[in-house]
């Protein structure tokens, strides 16, 4: 492509003293390192000099974000069209495993994680959708597109555009799709049917990150009442049901929401056990509480409370109180899986959050493990922040 000829790259030179920050590869050069720019001002590709003038990063440019270049290759690596290309197809390759066995579902590419900075793709049976966060890999659609049809061979590309991100970078929020009919589905993951419609609710249209933690939430289940916190789609409600549960209860504040889950476990058959609130969580949890409700096991997975780094001590606050009041509704001996998805949340952090709460609802509770996102999630050493999910599986140990 035109785009990767050197004419058409911009050349970002590195000020004086940053140098140590490219010997730690990490894929995110923020506008204060660099010291100059040259070059076509609409690129979409950048190649960053040090001060003698050699190449020492080569990547997807922004002319407005504060990360002014995604760096895809360092030093003499070269960065052309087929190098994105066949990253493009080596991600969708490595999830071969996962769909496997009753899975149609799984995240094709995510970002840093697959060495493709500004890049989310996700598979939901022949329905792929995709998020582009960076000005220059939007200009390289067609890349995308014409790779991933190679690779998956989908029905339809559909594009969520509706990211912060793109706001910054001043690109179109609307919706775009590519292929036949529409992006709605049904999808199956471990055995389980789920309706997924990406032009509706959160993230891609379902949580393909928690495919493990809501097998483990299967495992726990049988014999429990289940209640499920910030429940959207209900997914951790129909494999608690599925696993043999008593009873569930689905709360989300989005009418939608549940509307979604009703229909979720009617797809498995499992609505005879399953009940559905539209209501606050954090309402919800201090009422039923005070009402004597318990559950044998509790699931707690919010939307992410801090956006930004000047929200996480309003965030932590949000985190303990919903936390504090849950986990007193939680029986002896049963369990909870709380979750924090806020990327400025560290898990040091959140294990304090979760350490208050305890404390202040004078529960005796262990760690019996730290979950996070599943292996079509991977975090790249060079950027770990890219870890956004982090949570615990907690116990309640009889006073």
């Amino acid at each position: 492509m035109t785009l990767f000829a050197t004419e058409n790259r911009r050349q970002l030179s590195l000020k004086p003293g940053k140098e140590r920050m490219l010997a730690h590869r990490h894929p995110w050069i923020f506008a204060g390192a660099i010291g100059r720019e040259s070059g076509p001002a609409a690129a979409a590709i950048a190649d960053l000099v040090d001060a003698s003038g050699r190449r020492v990063a080569s990547g997807l440019y922004s002319a407005h974000s504060q990360i002014r270049l995604r760096a895809l290759t360092f030093d003499d690596e070269p960065l052309t069209a087929e190098t994105l290309r066949s990253r493009i197809i080596a991600a969708v390759r490595r999830r071969d495993p996962i769909l496997r066995d009753g899975n149609t579902a799984a995240r094709l590419i995510h970002a840093e994680g697959d060495e493709l900075s500004g890049l989310v793709v996700d598979r939901y049976g022949d329905v792929v959708v995709v998020e582009i966060a960076n000005a220059g890999l939007e200009k390289l659609k067609p890349l995308v597109v014409d790779a991933l049809r190679e690779a998956v061979k989908p029905r339809i590309i559909y594009f969520k555009n509706d990211l912060p991100a793109r706001k910054i970078e001043q690109l179109p929020l609307e919706p775009q799709s590519e292929g036949e009919g529409e992006p709605h589905t049904i999808i199956e993951e471990g055995g389980i049917r789920f309706e997924v419609d990406p032009r509706e609710g959160q993230k891609t249209g379902f949580f393909l990150d928690q495919r493990e933690n809501r097998s483990i939430a299967r495992d726990l289940a049988h014999g429990r009442s289940v209640i499920n916190l910030f429940s959207y789609t209900g997914a951790f409600g129909v494999y608690a049901a599925a696993g043999g549960a008593t009873d569930v209860e689905n709360v989300d504040v989005s009418a939608g929401a549940i509307e979604f889950a009703r229909r979720n476990h009617a797809l498995n058959g499992t609505e005879d056990r399953a009940r559905f609130t539209v209501g606050d969580a954090f309402g919800f949890v201090r009422e039923r509480g005070s009402a004597g409700q318990t559950a044998g096991l509790l699931i707690c997975d919010p939307p992410a409370f801090a956006k930004n780094r000047g929200e996480v001590e309003r965030a932590a606050r949000g985190y303990k109180d919903v936390n504090l009041f849950a986990m007193k509704m939680v029986e002896n001996e049963g369990f909870m899986m709380t979750f924090s998805c806020s990327g400025h949340m560290s898990l040091e952090l959140f294990q304090k959050v979760i350490f208050s709460a305890a404390l202040d609802a004078r529960r005796r509770i262990s760690i019996v493990r730290r979950l996070t996102a599943g292996i079509d999630h991977p975090v790249s050493l060079y950027c770990p922040e890219s870890e956004y999910l982090k949570g615990f599986l907690l116990q309640v140990h009889a006073a």
